[in-house]
């Protein structure tokens, strides 16, 4: 990837965060900026046009910091689930990925406030003294594939390790464990993978660690003391998925094993209504349209029910087989 120029926000640049980012990249143009929209928000550039190069955005998260998930977001249904938004968009290219449509450039862009974020967390922290309050971090970017240039994680230790009734998940593809190398494992804090089967990872995971990459880091963040996750999300409907489904469960019972995995998620494939327009328009070949979506109550494009449930079931009869407690499966955004 090429950077082409480093946007810097007037108000991010006296964040200790920024002069670590402009260490690591050492950018060879730096423009500054007023309000990262204006380079960001609007001008239209293609989502494919991150295949060549694209910009880094430095700035500050105005508006909301923290944000309700929507249900059936995370694991624990009498827990309440928010995500933080750390940064906008991705180094890697898969291709049902919801950012293609969500944003209107794939630019990067590192918001730097971190202190302003964490005392939002606090705040939902400090409201629910009853409730078991979950953060979740890669929403709108994988939340380690960059942790070695954004550098914000050690914050967000601290944070978590104050705040034990709190819990902390960082959802990834990446198999960079720079970051998490330099801090302590916390029982409060999940590093959660997601996975797909081989053949499908190899065909819609563009520019993602393998699997193979990926369980690697699985089984190392394990011997470390970590507590992993799994996301099964999304799976894409192929004739032989069991088949291939129960060798990667196999290989996980094996290699990590589901004593240090604290919950497993399966979801089937699912758009925005304009987030499937621009998926058909860059991919028109792929294979995640084989089979036809249909739009269903929450306006997202999805298979028919029966046919999704149906691979969902077999997904999880097919972890149980392996050993995997039934009670840590959950059904993604269903």
């Amino acid at each position: 990837m090429r950077i082409d120029t480093l946007y810097l926000e007037t108000a991010a640049e006296s964040q200790p965060a920024t002069q670590l980012i402009l260490q690591k990249l050492e950018p060879q143009t730096v423009e500054r900026i007023d309000d990262y929209q204006n380079i960001f928000s609007r001008r239209k550039v293609p989502y494919l046009a991150k295949r060549d190069h694209r910009n880094v955005i430095v700035a500050v998260k105005r508006g909301a910091l923290v944000r309700e998930a929507p249900p059936a977001y995370g694991y624990g249904s009498d827990d309440l689930h928010y995500y933080y938004i750390h940064a906008f968009n991705c180094v890697y290219e898969c291709e049902y990925c919801y950012l293609q449509g969500y944003f209107s450039s794939p630019d990067l862009v590192f918001f730097v406030n971190h202190d302003e974020i964490l005392q939002e967390m606090q705040r939902l922290v400090d409201v629910h003294p009853d409730k078991t309050v979950w953060f979740h971090a890669g929403e709108f970017s994988d939340s380690l594939a960059l942790s070695h240039i954004t550098g914000e994680l050690p914050q967000y230790w601290d944070f978590f390790r104050a705040n034990i009734r709190a819990r902390l998940e960082l959802r990834t593809k990446s198999n960079n464990l720079t970051a998490l190398r330099q801090l302590e494992a916390l029982q409060n804090i999940t590093v959660s993978f997601s996975l797909s089967v081989v053949s499908q990872a190899e065909q819609y995971d563009r520019e993602a660690p393998s699997v193979d990459a990926r369980l690697g880091a699985m089984q190392r963040l394990s011997e470390m003391g970590f507590r992993l996750a799994i996301h099964f999300d999304p799976i894409i409907w192929q004739e032989n998925f069991a088949g291939e489904f129960d060798e990667l469960s196999a290989r996980i019972a094996a290699d990590v094993g589901f004593a240090a995995i604290d919950y497993i998620s399966v979801g089937a494939v699912r758009f925005a209504k304009d987030v499937f327009r621009e998926a058909k328009i860059n991919y028109p070949q792929s294979g995640m349209f084989a089979r036809n979506f249909i739009q269903g109550n929450d306006q997202k494009m999805r298979y028919i029910r029966p046919l999704r449930l149906a691979f969902l079931e077999k997904a999880r009869e097919i972890l149980k087989k392996h050993g995997c407690p039934e009670e840590i499966i959950y059904f993604c955004m269903e």
